[in-house]
């Protein structure tokens, strides 16, 4: 097994390689920078281009593992509260909704305007349902839905509940469908 070699002492360098690479390259590369350099501009930047390039190629584990050593370095409440709405997005495309719950507490830690930050959520939720809605994905738009409804006001939740009824209907869920039709009228 060949390793591949980093020459580059500075992050200008780095960049100027990195530049010249396909993603799985650079993001081998990246990786191996990170373990290499403890300066923080290199250490951030290589976190913040893995994150892209793990993202873009739907490795969605492997980008949060670079997101939790990017928020674990010392950033403003800005960032941080940035680096947590980039992880909600991250979970809901890759279908860890069960830790949304947990990164939407830590970042309302960060921020002043939680309202924001909650129509934010809803708002990579909704993005998310509409392309399980066009790929005919009932089971994946059931379990959005069942986490989205709880977090909207009261007008927007009866619409998404007729939203669901007929996801309900679609995947033969009689009980619930007949359960929530009560809840509904």
């Amino acid at each position: 097994m060949i390793l591949m070699q980093i020459l580059e002492n500075n992050l200008e360098e780095i960049k100027r390689k990195a530049e010249t690479m396909s993603d799985f390259l650079k993001m081998e590369y990246l990786e191996l920078c990170a373990q290499k350099f403890i300066d923080f501009y290199i250490l951030k930047y290589c976190h913040i281009e893995l994150i892209r390039l793990y993202k873009s190629k739907l490795l969605y584990l492997d980008a949060l593992k670079y997101l939790a050593k990017l928020q674990s370095m010392s950033l403003s409440d800005d960032e941080k509260s940035q680096l947590f709405i980039n992880e909600m997005e991250i979970l809901i495309k890759g279908g860890y909704y069960d830790r949304v719950d947990g990164a939407y507490k830590n970042a309302v830690k960060f921020t002043d305007d939680v309202y924001l930050l909650r129509r934010k959520i809803i708002e990579l939720y909704n993005s998310e349902a509409e392309k399980f809605e066009k790929a005919n994905k009932n089971q994946s738009l059931l379990r959005i839905y069942e986490k989205l409804i709880p977090m909207l006001n009261d007008d927007e939740k009866d619409e998404y509940k007729k939203k669901l009824l007929v996801v309900y209907k679609k995947l033969g869920k009689v009980k619930e469908s007949l359960a929530l039709e009560k809840n509904i009228a």
